[in-house]
């Protein structure tokens, strides 16, 4: 039995309520205990949201931001374990090439696809997506579009990653060691860590190094060959900082990094009524020495795909829960290096500062798609897709800020980018298995049966390899932006009323995209299908600010802010197959840029003699042109259309407690109303429609308590969070259901000595077993769909040294 809408309303309402009392009760405790010195006030943080340093309570915008002490206290591994304290915070953790999920921020997910791009981020200034925190100073989140100061790919927001600078004065020497189990993962994940300061000319010219490498056994098994496989990761990072006077700053960083993962990432819960099965007769005069039939054997009836095709005996000692059953396992690697260079210069000329910010990286990836043996050859012979891939990217930021006291501050710049994509005509190869049986099954199958004809023989013809059957070649992807915005800033005194700050900023940007690809063989058909286009767009996007402090300590702000994607090209062309599927009408060979407004009113500051540090934000965006990923399900393909258009609306509300001076208290909460206001049926969505992987609501408490053991410092802290049920897909079924879910997790740590901390920490400590994405592939249900689970981590004990000398 379902609630009505109305008795819905009401357990928000209630559960907004909840959450208000439980801040406030701890902050009117603060409040009674203000005329002792009892209770410390909470700190000042500084971020630099728009590009210079300023106090959070200052910036018009709701902002998340999270320390160093945080980040080592917490033992947040990556930036995604920053994501479930933040609310409004949406993070599926499926579809990143690092294993990881992308961050979904007021509810802009956009379609049934796992990776929207709704969310950019920025590495000390450069937009690079780097998740580990080891050696970083500072995250902030920054909600809302971002379009002036940060351009495309920010329409959720944008996540900065400061990380720490040389020091020039002091040599300094950290690391850490982490040692790791999870509840059913075999082994103990172990991870290193390692920084060197060193002052080279005395507060003129340093170099700091840091790295990490850590790796992973998979959790998951392939009951098909024993296979779990291994995830692998490293990095380091060099910067070098010269400062030859006090105004003038240049920092020259390189950064690489290693990453390996053969593991599986979900779980197959398939409970198909029916699988393939080929009957071979040997016959010497067949084409492969067999005659091929078909016949379809039932599967036990609740029995999930891996217990049915490895007939009911799993491998190994692993639990049934974590299998799936593959002929050909996955695997995927990338490396990239990448060179930065900042340049900060004080008073370039009176009351003007400038800054750029630059980089180059050399990307390459490569990797294999073991699960098309399923779905297109439905388990009866080994087929597969191997990945090539390789870009040089250059990135330019320059800017010219004002510096002086006075009621006016602005800031102009100009920014470029271009992506280059390697020609290649290994870009994507199929292959099928070599043995004639294998063989006499595929010509059966996708010649005789489907119509497709003989990929041996397809091979041998057009590859001179009677291995291949399908290639995707690269001869040309070039992207570039250029763009040019300014923000302006003026204050109004008002007297005994504070102060009112109006900002007003404009960005233009300018598009260009050229693709020519290739693609031929089997799904193809007897020519190959050339893309050639060369296209792009331009465009302007607004913001509008209003700032009221009525004192220091205190800020109501509005916004209305503009953002956007940028657009692109789809590419290859969509196969020959494909041309009677439901979906192809809605393809075209170059999709634009959608379009996002944002209207907002926002509160923040400190309450209680600043006992209390809260903020807090409601808005309303308007999505139009909607850039979703549409599939066709008849040839596994998809293509990006503008498709759609959608409304969201949602609070956010976090806040800060000094109850003592040794007890903190977090409480963070969202709500968010994302929805559909088109029909498009190629998503099979309808005006309404709830948005895919948006949870109504999540949330976030802590108690951080400092404590003194056997005379020296220690802390403890205990976290529970938590999120509404989401879907993965519109046209939903049960199984595209997360449901909600919450965890508890425990930490604590004691100073062992001037130089050394060690720290133990207990997620997820009463092994709550929940679903963070869950997806079936095909919307009905044949014997080859796929009915994916991905599960949070279960109960993790991680203990962690932490040194510095």
């Amino acid at each position: 039995m379902y609630a009505s809408s109305y008795t819905k309303a009401g357990l928000y309402r209630s559960l907004m309520c909840g959450v208000a009392i439980a801040t406030l009760m701890p902050a009117a405790w603060a409040q009674t205990e203000s005329d002792s010195d009892a209770v410390t006030e909470i700190e000042e943080v500084y971020v630099t949201a728009r590009k210079k340093q300023e106090l959070i309570v200052e910036v018009p915008m709701n902002i998340a931001a999270v320390g160093a002490e945080e980040i080592s206290k917490r033992n947040l591994i990556n930036k995604e374990d920053v994501y479930r304290s933040i609310a409004g915070a949406a993070a599926p953790g499926v579809g990143d090439i690092s294993g990881r999920g992308q961050l979904i921020l007021r509810g802009l997910s956009g379609g049934n696809d796992a990776t929207p791009n709704t969310t950019s981020t920025f590495t000390d200034g450069i937009p690079l997506n780097f998740s580990d925190l080891y050696d970083v100073e500072r995250v902030e989140v920054l909600r809302g579009p971002q379009g002036t100061l940060y351009g495309s790919n920010a329409i959720g927001g944008t996540v900065r990653i400061i990380t720490k600078k040389p020091d020039l004065s002091e040599m300094s020497v950290g690391g850490s060691i982490l040692f790791k189990t999870e509840h059913h993962r075999p082994g103990t994940e172990v991870r290193g860590y390692g920084m060197i300061n060193v002052p080279i000319m005395e507060d003129k010219l340093a170099l700091r190094v840091s790295g990490s490498s850590g790796s992973k056994a998979g959790k998951i098994i392939n009951v098909y060959n024993d296979h779990n496989g291994e995830e692998e990761e490293k990095f380091i990072r060099a910067q070098l900082m010269w400062a030859p006077s006090d105004t003038t700053r240049v920092n020259l960083s390189y950064v690489n990094q290693d990453f390996y993962d053969s593991t599986y990432q979900a779980v197959d819960v398939s409970t198909p009524s029916y699988y393939y099965e080929a009957i071979l007769t040997a016959n010497p005069d067949a084409p492969y020495g067999y005659d091929v039939a078909f016949d379809f054997p039932n599967c036990p009836t609740g029995a999930s795909r891996p217990e049915c095709k490895s007939g009911g005996n799993i491998m190994g000692d692993y639990n049934p829960e974590f299998a799936v059953w593959n002929l050909v396992d996955n695997y995927t690697e990338y490396n990239m290096d990448v060179f930065g260079l900042t340049v900060d210069k004080d008073n370039l000329i009176d009351g003007i500062d400038m800054s750029y910010a630059g980089s180059y990286r050399d990307f390459t990836t490569s990797g294999r798609q073991g699960g098309w043996s399923r779905f297109d050859a439905n388990d009866m012979f080994r087929t597969w897709i191997l990945d090539q891939d390789a870009y040089d990217r250059w990135t330019h930021e320059i800017r010219f800020q004002s510096n002086s006291e006075g009621p006016l501050e602005w800031t102009v710049g100009a920014f470029y980018d271009e992506i280059d994509y390697a020609p290649s005509d290994s870009w994507q190869w199929q292959y099928h298995a070599s043995d004639n049986k294998s063989r006499a099954i595929a010509a059966y199958l996708w010649g005789d049966y489907w119509g497709l004809g003989d990929p041996t023989q397809i091979g041998i013809d057009m590859y001179g390899d009677p291995t291949k059957n399908y290639n995707a070649t690269r001869f040309e992807t070039n992207l570039k932006e250029l763009a040019l915005f300014g923000e302006a800033s003026y204050t109004f005194d008002l007297g005994d009323s504070g102060k009112l700050e109006i900002t007003g900023g404009l960005r233009y940007y300018d598009l260009k995209d050229k693709i020519h690809t290739e693609v031929s063989g089997i799904w193809v058909g007897a020519e190959p299908s050339v893309t050639r286009t060369d296209d792009g767009e331009n465009g302007t996007r607004k913001k509008v600010s209003v700032n009221w402090m009525p004192n220091q300590e205190f800020a109501v702000f509005g916004i209305y802010s503009e953002g956007y994607r940028q657009g692109g090209n789809n590419g290859p062309t969509a196969p020959n197959d494909c041309a009677n599927d439901e979906n192809i009408d809605s393809y075209v060979d170059r999709y634009s840029s959608d379009k996002i407004k944002n209207y907002e009113l926002g509160m923040k500051g400190f309450l209680f003699e600043r006992k209390f540090q809260f903020s807090s934000a409601v808005y309303q965006i308007d999505w139009t042109d909607v850039q979703t990923s549409v599939y066709m399900p008849s040839c596994g393909f998809s293509y990006t259309a503008n498709a759609a258009s959608a409304r969201s609306r949602g609070l956010e509300f976090e806040s800060t407690t000094s109850l003592t001076d040794t007890l903190k208290f977090l409480a963070n909460f969202s709500y968010t109303d994302s929805k559909m206001t088109s029909d498009v049926e190629a998503l099979g969505a309808k005006d309404g429609d709830d948005m895919t992987m948006v949870p109504k609501y999540n949330f976030y408490a802590a108690l951080d308590k400092e404590l003194e053991i056997w005379g020296r410092e220690g802390s403890v802290r205990i976290d529970v969070s938590g999120y509404g049920k989401y879907k993965s897909h519109f046209n939903v079924k049960d199984e595209d259901i997360s449901p909600a879910y919450q965890i508890v997790n425990l930490s604590g740590g004691i100073q062992v000595n001037e130089y050394a901390r060690i720290s133990l920490h207990v997620n997820n400590i009463f092994d709550k077993k929940a679903v963070r994405y869950a997806r079936s592939r095909s919307r009905s249900d044949w014997s080859g769909n796929t009915l994916s689970e991905f599960y949070i981590d279960e109960r993790t004990v991680a203990l962690r040294l932490d040194f510095n000398f």
